[in-house]
């Protein structure tokens, strides 16, 4: 019996560590930045911390909002904004997405203005076929932007999370999809 009692110790203490390595980390070079930055917006809200300001959504049309919410383990969510163009680099970049090319992340979405300069990405992580996280990366001239949803997630739902939890207003998913109404059959002329 103490063999079996230890060995579940030893085991749980085995993948304690595993779950809490799942939130992307950010970059140390990201503190060095938001020195640098002219606003700063740092959201760290686990699942306690959700549940908690979920209650303060409004309650008339937050309802698919507050659904998301009860089913992620949390929102983390830097983003830096700068006066002058040119404050960051690809290398303060680089160690955010290469945390995002395990074979559990995908990259969904790349879109890639040249005329606004503007760079975002959506990736989605999957275990055993269902969506455990997304993160959103976004580069503009003078921002730059990383949104974390750790948890049960669809790219879709990001339009109802939009403006809540310290995510841009500006970050949206794909268009949920619309179940359209069939149409009537013409009536027949006797």
């Amino acid at each position: 019996m103490k063999r079996i009692f230890f060995s579940l110790i030893l085991l749980a203490a085995s993948v304690i560590p595993g779950l809490a390595q799942d939130a992307i980390k950010v970059p140390e070079s990201w503190d060095k930045l938001a020195a640098k930055a002219d606003e700063v917006v740092k959201v760290t809200m686990d699942k306690k911390m959700l549940q908690f300001a979920s209650k303060f959504m409004d309650s008339e049309g937050d309802d698919e909002g507050r659904k998301i919410i009860q089913k992620l383990n949390g929102i983390y969510v830097r983003s830096l904004e700068f006066k002058n163009e040119g404050e960051f680099t690809e290398n303060d970049v680089a160690p955010v997405r290469a945390q995002l090319q395990g074979p559990e992340w995908s990259r969904i979405v790349q879109v890639e203005s040249k005329s606004d300069k503007e760079h975002v990405e959506i990736f989605i992580k999957y275990v055993n076929n269902v969506a455990q996280g997304l993160v959103v990366l976004s580069e503009e001239p003078r921002e730059l932007v990383l949104v974390h949803l750790d948890g049960p997630i669809n790219p879709e739902d990001l339009d109802d999370l939009s403006g809540n939890f310290g995510i841009p207003k500006s970050v949206h998913g794909p268009k949920k999809a619309t179940t359209a109404q069939p149409k009537p059959a013409p009536a027949v002329k006797k």
